[in-house]
């Protein structure tokens, strides 16, 4: 009989024993996810920054604008138009 209280003593340790570091994975676990949700939420933030920027740098007025400064582009004149139909 002593023995069985023994063992079941010992198996009621090695419970909670278990039960002690399940909760503490748990905790890891959760702080993991925290902290892999805030690098998730800062990189959308700053996939949208770029995205308004990329708006920003592909509007036509900046395109026409850097066409004419840096490419020394302009509007053809009628003459230099050239129109073909089918």
């Amino acid at each position: 009989m002593r023995f069985l209280l023994a063992l079941l003593g010992l198996m009621v340790f090695a419970s909670a024993l278990a039960v002690v570091d399940t909760a503490q994975r748990d905790r890891d676990l959760t702080r993991s996810l925290s902290e892999h949700r805030q690098v998730i939420q800062k990189l959308n933030v700053t996939y949208a920054e770029l995205q308004l920027e990329e708006g920003a740098l592909a509007s036509q007025g900046r395109v026409d604008q850097i066409a004419q400064t840096r490419l020394n582009m302009h509007v053809p004149t009628t003459d230099q138009v050239t129109m073909v139909f089918r």
